[in-house]
């Protein structure tokens, strides 16, 4: 590990520049370690303390830079990097979200899902950095199209990371004196993916990284949210309000209970998959003639959307398959009547405010738009191809395509250069996520390529019941997962299975703790059950 010396405040006199010196400065070529054109600070400015309560930050230096392409016509990496007045000695990257295209605030939490009320990197006192991924979002034009461009489009499957990670360190060093002494990575979503990413590719850059609900290929994932959005394209099978409610309603009554207690979680997943039968909801007849009941063309869909699904090639996930989505578990909006996040909700799912269509709405679920754009810009390279149409089993023609464009992500599960370089690695999702079963298939072949207690060794993977991608209405996760992963590299402490998350969503401040995966929170029979004291790690 990076050597963990002593944390001073102030820049070295001797050694480092200030903040107004930062403006201008050059970084060459032969400082980043994947090729660029070299990178430039464009500003660098004193940014007075600010933030409340747990996130309030000190004033520090405002970094704002560009690293330019090989490839003249590739846009830029912007990115910037926050050096705090009270450097703690540290360093922590952010990671983006979706097709990126934006820089992750420094400065608040909008971008660290299940951390959005915990302390913040700055407000700890860490150097902290993120980029755009190296492409910028435009109005008109879909967020995409930047893939038609090869080295932006390997920019943004990872490449970025590492470049983005050179600059920062070299420029900490120019105003510091000095590297940091420990470096973590915290992201969510598509930034969970390049967690996992710069543990694959990068391991000497990092002591310890937090990958949350990894979207680890897109490719992969793209496949399934369009697998979904076909089926729900299909004339009678999207659902409305009133049958989602309807439908959430009944996994409830048959599930929440099997965790000991009805209290609107549903903790016992794996049973819950195998004994909840949507059949049981089918109208007479299996016709659509009520909002109580489900037709045979809705039911159709819940199992396409829900069952995995067989390729004839192989992504870069090392299979020839796609798992589907817990699509029971989840509530789509509806679910839960008057939940303060149901519109997110519903623009998460699988079924939005309208069907899928072609061309896209900005009705449709932003899963399925994400999917869409991937599809048409980084694969078939044709604004104008329906997506919808595309047979996904065989690659519709294209499937060598498609398996280049998966193979761009990091898609390694021998983590062992991670884990012999001491890191640590805090990985977690939540069971009603669309892309849940990646993280446990993740997890599955981790185990499988390196063995389960080398695996054990430097891994912590967490389900957490009710949480779905981003807003919840069963249950929101708040825990601190900076300080989590702060005190397993520097001072030895295994999380195991003793973290305790708090409820944003559900039942507002109540707690559970958090188990590692396959275990689930069991109520003990006793005991108030909005207390994580009342509940057990079990396995069955």
């Amino acid at each position: 590990m990076a050597a963990f010396g002593s944390f001073g405040s102030e820049v070295d006199p001797a050694t480092g520049r200030k903040c107004s010196d930062l403006a201008g400065v050059k970084i060459a070529v032969r400082d980043i370690g994947l090729p660029t054109g070299g990178a430039t600070v464009s500003s660098a400015v004193p940014v007075s303390a600010g933030g409340t309560g747990d996130q309030t930050y000190g004033s520090h230096c405002l970094v704002s830079g560009e690293i330019r392409p090989v490839d003249p016509a590739a846009p830029n990496i912007k990115f910037q990097l926050a050096l705090p007045e009270k450097w703690n000695g540290k360093a922590a990257m952010l990671g983006g979200a979706g097709l990126n295209g934006f820089i992750p605030p420094l400065t608040n939490a909008s971008n660290l899902w299940g951390s959005q009320k915990k302390p913040l990197p700055l407000s700890k006192g860490y150097a902290v950095f993120s980029s755009d991924s190296g492409h910028q979002n435009k109005a008109g034009e879909h967020p995409a199209a930047f893939g038609a461009n090869q080295e932006a489009l390997k920019n943004y499957a990872g490449d970025a990371l590492k470049k983005t990670r050179d600059v920062a360190v070299k420029l900490i060093n120019s105003h510091y004196g000095r590297a940091p002494g420990r470096s973590y990575f915290i992201g969510y979503s598509k930034g969970g993916g390049e967690a996992l990413a710069v543990t694959q590719r990068w391991p000497a850059d990092w002591d310890g990284v937090v990958a949350g609900a990894p979207g680890w290929n897109v490719t992969a994932v793209a496949l399934d949210m369009l697998k979904a959005a076909q089926a729900v394209a299909v004339p009678g099978a999207w659902l409305n309000e009133a049958k989602r409610h309807t439908l959430y309603t009944a996994v409830l009554e048959a599930c929440d209970a099997l965790d000991g207690v009805e209290d609107g979680v549903i903790s016992n997943v794996r049973v819950c998959e195998a004994r909840f039968d949507p059949a049981a909801l089918r109208c007479p007849l299996g016709e659509d003639t009520s909002n109580a009941c489900l037709s045979d063309v809705q039911l159709a869909t819940l199992k396409k959307i829900h069952d995995p699904r067989s390729l004839s090639y192989v992504i870069g996930t090392g299979g020839s398959t796609i798992p589907g989505y817990p699509v029971y578990l989840a509530d789509h909006g509806g679910g839960v009547p008057g939940t303060v996040h149901k519109e997110l909700l519903t623009q998460v799912g699988v079924y939005g405010s309208t069907p899928p269509a072609f061309p896209p709405t900005p009705q449709m679920p932003l899963g399925v738009s994400l999917a869409d754009g991937v599809i048409r810009h980084m694969i078939v390279g044709d604004p104008d191809f329906n997506t919808l149409t595309m047979d996904i089993t065989s690659g519709g023609g294209m499937a060598s395509r498609i398996e280049a464009h998966s193979a761009l992500f990091s898609n390694t599960t021998d983590l062992s250069r991670f884990m012999n370089r001491g890191g640590k690695l805090l990985l977690w999702t939540g069971s009603a996520e669309p892309a849940a079963r990646t993280s446990t298939h993740y997890y599955s072949r981790m185990q499988a390529a390196m063995g389960p207690a080398q695996v054990d060794s430097f891994v912590r993977f967490y389900e957490i019941p009710g949480a779905q991608h981003g807003p919840s209405s069963a249950f929101q996760p708040e825990w601190d997962q900076l300080a989590t992963i702060e005190n397993w590299v520097e001072k030895g402490t295994d999380p195991a299975n003793t973290i305790v998350a708090i409820d944003d969503a559900g039942v507002p401040g109540r707690t559970r703790p958090l188990c590692m995966f396959p275990d689930w929170p069991k109520y003990n029979g006793s005991g108030d059950v909005n207390d994580a004291k009342s509940f057990t790690c079990a396995s069955r």
